[in-house]
């Protein structure tokens, strides 16, 4: 048997296909486990030991709501009224940085408290962090990521990342994964 629900304009009848019970064991530890150390593909190799080729401060910030994505202190609110004052679309906005591709670049991030900050293209590897850890254990120093909000961290405390720039040319975009705050200049 089972009860019908309307979705939409389809009806689907909903049954219960499992019922599970966990009940409290009287054993009194949990059994010893294998230790496991899954290996890294080849392009997430650990950078923590490694000698960068470059480093600079990236910051998220919104000022009085100027939302823009600054590197070593310098950036312009990405707005469509800016993209357009520069040429006109988004091909003509200018890098902020340039990096070789097959290095090593580190990066001091602040503003990661309230923007997730998202690179395009090559995920980084947290290296530093105020705390070993976050979220629970989510984010720990050594975790790669492509997006990375600590929300636990202050204003004032800064996130190291380090970026492989592997093999692509080109424009890379970094912004912030709220989408009002990316539409509003922040990338």
């Amino acid at each position: 048997g089972g009860a019908l629900a309307d979705i939409g304009n389809v009806n689907v009848t909903v049954v219960d296909v499992l019922t599970l019970t966990v009940a409290e064991s009287a054993v009194s530890s949990a059994p010893a486990l294998p230790a496991f150390r899954p290996v890294r593909p080849c392009y997430l190799s650990d950078m923590r030991g490694a000698s960068p080729a470059g480093s600079g401060s990236l910051g998220l910030e919104n000022k009085q709501g100027d939302f823009k994505v600054t590197w070593n202190g310098a950036g312009k609110s990405m707005t469509e009224a800016n993209i357009h004052a520069a040429g006109a679309d988004m091909r003509a906005w200018p890098a902020m940085a340039t990096w070789n591709t097959g290095a090593v670049y580190e990066v001091d991030v602040s503003g990661i408290q309230a923007h997730p900050l998202h690179f395009h293209v090559n995920p980084f590897q947290v290296v530093q962090m105020p705390n070993a850890t976050y979220g629970g254990g989510f984010f720990q120093v050594g975790d790669f990521h492509d997006t990375l909000l600590l929300s636990d961290v202050t204003a004032a405390e800064r996130v190291k990342i380090r970026m492989n720039t592997d093999r692509f040319t080109g424009k890379m975009f970094v912004h912030c994964h709220i989408l009002a705050h990316e539409d509003m200049g922040m990338m």
